[in-house]
């Protein structure tokens, strides 16, 4: 059987149409085919129709496939009809692993959107292996969690004539006059996480998948408070931990340069940047309210019955609207701090650094647009760029498996964009 170079699973979904509809819109897909996959026929040929009215193409006798995630011959059937496989239904601790099993047993790449750590590493220590027999892919966090962030690493050490020792990032996102709601789907993820972080078990899962100790630099990265003043030349405000997947994907991706390709791998936090102490404030103790409430059955399933007053509306039912999509963009910000000198690898520097070298990400609304954007470049990679993947399949982080390609050129078609904005010796 032929297999399409795309299926979008989940096309149906407020992101998989999103998917669905900029890889439509791009120039990068033309010459390749795709197919939307879900539980609903009606619903995924409504989703092409509207795709075929924004974008002026039509796609509504694309292929329509019907699979579930409860229906483990349906996901078979998907899998071995398709190349790559986005995966955007979520939470995936919930619905992810029968996809990526499917994926792996039939011969298909798979990259999805999640933001779930222990999940994520839960595959690799789980799949890694059959999927290197199989020749295939697996890379998760291929949306905004967490695309600009672990390439934004990759894109500083190789630009930072010298070698960098770590990394202070910092997300700023920008919303317009009508403000900005996220799907509520990214809120039942979230409160899923916080209840399952006692069980998880991420402790063991990340012993088995990182066996080896890797040395990094004698100098650490600075200890910050829970809230503190930003005061980089380029950047003010105030910055809270940025509680996203985003550090342990760098963190596995330092793991993969200092054990697979010999380079020095670096130390990394990851942040939010605030306007003011205030907003601060509220969202600290926000999340510490959820975290409380979500660990009594009764609260937590009033949390998730509600997610838009008990979000206050930051999350909701409907998402964003078409304006406040428009709107939206952000900036990722990272300030890169090591030495002039390049040692080998297995030598130390002595002192404090010398050098620092400010680059950024930046691009549109980060919800919707900038992850499809982030989710279709890493299947094109797969599609059109297998010759700087690594050598084996497997599952791997997004540094890890694109490192060293093209998508950069991808992402830049997506509007996503990384660029150096200073450097200086210290």
């Amino acid at each position: 059987m032929s297999r399409y170079d795309v299926v979008v699973y989940g096309a149906s979904g407020f992101t998989g149409a999103y998917v669905v509809q900029n890889l439509v819109a791009s120039e990068q897909f033309e010459g390749l085919s795709f197919a939307v996959a879900g539980r609903s026929d009606k619903k995924l040929r409504e989703v092409l129709a509207k795709v075929s009215q924004k974008t002026g193409k039509d796609v509504t006798n694309a292929a329509v496939i019907i699979a579930d995630s409860a229906d483990e011959r349906s996901l078979n059937e998907m899998a071995r009809q398709a190349k790559v496989v986005i995966n955007a239904v979520g939470p995936y601790r919930l619905y992810g692993e029968a996809v990526v099993k499917a994926a792996v047993e039939n011969g298909a790449s798979h990259v999805d959107i999640s933001g779930e750590p222990a999940w994520i590493e839960k595959m690799q220590s789980k799949y890694s292996e059959e999927a290197a027999k199989q020749g295939v892919y697996v890379v998760s966090a291929c949306g905004w969690d967490s695309i600009p962030a672990d390439l934004g690493v990759n894109f500083l050490k190789n630009n930072f004539n010298g070698d960098l020792n770590h990394v202070e990032s910092f997300v700023q996102l920008k919303t317009g006059p009508s403000g900005y709601s996220f799907n509520a789907g990214t809120y039942q993820t979230l409160l899923l996480g916080l209840h399952g972080a006692a069980t998880d078990g991420l402790g063991a899962i990340r012993k088995r998948i990182m066996p080896e100790k890797i040395v990094k630099g004698a100098v650490r990265v600075p200890k910050r408070p829970t809230l503190w003043d930003i005061k980089e030349k380029e950047l003010g405000g105030v910055a809270i931990p940025f509680p996203g997947a985003d550090k342990s994907i760098i963190n596995r991706s330092q793991y993969y340069d200092a054990t697979v390709r010999k380079v020095r791998p670096i130390h990394m936090e990851t942040y939010i940047r605030l306007s003011s102490r205030f907003y601060g404030y509220l969202i600290g103790l926000w999340i510490a309210l959820l975290y409380f409430l979500t660990k009594n059955s009764f609260t937590r399933r009033i949390l998730q019955q509600y997610p838009d007053q008990c979000s206050f509306y930051m999350f909701k039912n409907s998402g964003p609207s078409k304006q406040q999509v428009a709107e939206a963009s952000f900036t990722y910000w990272f300030f890169g701090y090591g030495y002039k000198q390049t040692l080998p690898v297995d030598e130390q520097h002595e002192g404090r650094p010398n050098r620092k070298v400010v680059a950024t990400c930046k691009g549109p609304d980060a919800g919707y647009v900038a992850t499809s954007g982030c989710v279709l470049s890493a299947a094109l990679t797969l599609i059109r760029d297998q010759e700087h993947l690594p050598k084996t399949g497997g599952v791997y982080t997004t540094a890890a498996a694109f490192g060293q390609s093209k998508i950069y050129d991808y992402l830049k078609s997506f509007g996503i964009t990384y660029q150096l904005e200073s450097e200086y010796d210290l």
